[in-house]
């Protein structure tokens, strides 16, 4: 949704600005609109590819991504609107997580 702002925690932040910093200084006159970019993409306006960023990361970004979805789902008690919203996952996909989720009485959340 174009109309929503989601802030960031501050380690995000302090970690994203670092990011932006280096990226002015190593790549000044880049023009790439992408977040993300390497020697390779900074004289081009291409994204980089999923293979750089998992040996960058040192681990697949799906990975990331559903341990950020699962840290949601605990956060939130199991909360499908939100896991839906924050995610764009369907009503199916965000069930899947909450299933892991265990309520006060030991049941799963629904």
């Amino acid at each position: 949704m174009p109309d929503r702002t989601i802030l960031l925690a501050p380690a995000a932040r302090e970690r994203l600005a670092a990011w932006l910093n280096h990226r002015a200084h190593r790549w000044p006159a880049t023009t790439n609109p992408h977040l993300l970019i390497n020697t390779k993409t900074a004289v081009r306006s291409g994204q980089v590819s999923h293979v750089w960023i998992n040996k960058t990361l040192g681990l697949p970004a799906q990975a990331v991504r559903e341990d950020r979805i699962l840290d949601e789902a605990i956060a939130t008690g199991g909360d499908l609107r939100r896991l839906g919203d924050l995610f764009g996952l369907s009503v199916n996909a965000a069930e899947r997580y909450t299933r892991t989720v265990e309520r006060d009485d030991g049941h799963p959340a629904r």
